[in-house]
């Protein structure tokens, strides 16, 4: 079995979230992972972990938490997903991304029993993940929920800490119409006598996770402000620094002066990308993964306030998403707009997207791939604008930066 054939059977797992949405057989619930936990074994038993839930900003936590504990000399095994340019970059240490090698052999010695069960992707991704980091010995382990919490396969783990970053209207199909319905699903994580930390506090979803810390005896606490500086550029990324920095404070409070000097040195200790990440200059490119209102509320300002001329909007969706939420937000004025496919099968087409928004009065050209709608940006581009790239993770993943 070759590196490319292995993946291509975690890949033909079904359901799979990332490549088909929720449309085919899409499953939540932890007796699978479970089944699969026993199987191996219990991996990672005895690592202490981080367990992370929220609409947004999970992934900027993690990788923030993950560099502060590198810099303390701890190596930290993080799973998150969606991944952008490279399956591998699901499990990483460090910079270190699962070895092709250990998936050939984890996929090749366990294929029998993965294909009775019937596991999804997300439940064998995340099996692998914790296998490697078992057998690396990492010192520590934070794992990102992939959807909601209560019933995540992540669900499954014992942590020292848990988090939830913050609520959105997002996957209201599985996790519940109201954020108060959604903050119920994502408090599901939150275990008898652990701590956990709520990075935003409101006044819809604040009552939904007192009420379930209360009921399971775990010590309760909300994100402080803290003033530290981070190579992720994004506004919204104060948030996520503030939860970060709340749970390093609680866990590892005598080496503050330590763990913060990472949240400068995320890319280069973590190599996380497609935070208002910069791709381009005259005119300045900035690609986000930002893919629902909620993200967008933070990120349009953001835009507006650096662009000193015409705002090149370029993107896609998932076909699943309901886009209408992220148009609302998009400045009419000084906004040129190109609606791109990109190559997941879940992508919306361009033409579906383009007709929704037309309707609310943003009218712009249609592209079939994303490197297609950014040419022409640039060529429509001066050097004061500002060209966006987003709207989907799989629009910044076909960038193959």
């Amino acid at each position: 079995m070759t590196y490319d054939e292995a993946v291509q059977w975690l890949y033909s797992a079904v359901p799979n979230f990332q490549r088909d949405g929720g449309n085919k057989n899409y499953k939540i619930g932890l007796e699978g992972p479970q089944e699969l936990w026993s199987y191996l074994g219990y991996p990672t038993t005895d690592i202490p972990t981080i367990h992370v839930a929220g609409t947004n900003g999970k992934g900027s936590t993690v990788h923030l938490m993950a560099s502060g504990m590198r810099e303390m000399g701890l190596r930290v095994g993080v799973f998150s997903s969606p991944h952008l340019f490279d399956f591998r970059e699901r499990a990483k240490i460090g910079t270190t991304k699962v070895p092709e090698s250990f998936i050939i052999e984890f996929v090749s010695q366990h294929q029998d029993f993965f294909t009775k069960g019937g596991y999804s992707f997300f439940e064998l991704t995340l099996m692998l993940s914790l296998r490697w980091f078992e057998d690396e010995k990492v010192d520590w382990i934070i794992l990102e929920t992939g959807m909601g919490g209560r019933l995540d396969a992540t669900n499954i783990c014992r942590p020292e800490l848990t988090m939830i970053t913050n609520i959105g209207l997002d996957h209201v199909q599985w996790l519940g119409t109201t954020r108060a319905a959604i903050a119920a699903e994502k408090a599901g994580i939150i275990k008898a006598g652990v701590p956990a930390v709520i990075v935003q506090k409101d006044s819809e979803t604040q009552a939904v996770f007192e009420r379930v810390a209360h009921d399971q005896k775990a010590p309760l606490f909300w994100a402080s402000g803290f003033e530290f500086e981070s190579d992720l550029r994004g506004d919204y990324q104060k948030y996520n620094i503030n939860g970060a920095a709340t749970a390093l404070d609680l866990l590892f409070p005598e080496y503050q002066s330590v763990w913060s000097l990472g949240f400068a040195r995320v890319v280069t200790n973590t190599g996380l990308q497609g935070r208002w990440m910069i791709i381009d200059q005259e005119p300045r490119t900035v690609c986000d993964t930002g893919h629902n209102g909620h993200a967008f509320s933070e990120l349009v300002p953001q835009v507006q306030r650096e662009c000193e001329g015409t705002i090149h909007w370029v993107l896609g969706s998932a076909g699943d998403k309901d886009f209408k939420e992220v148009l609302e937000l998009l400045p009419i004025e000084g906004s040129k707009f190109y609606w791109t496919a990109s190559t997941s099968p879940r992508t919306a087409a361009p033409e579906v997207l383009g007709e929704l928004a037309a309707s609310m009065g943003r009218y712009g050209n249609h592209f079939s791939s994303v490197l297609e709608a950014w040419g022409a940006a640039k060529n429509n581009a001066k050097p004061k604008d500002l060209i966006f790239i987003g709207g989907s993770t799989f629009v910044v993943a076909d960038l193959a930066l």
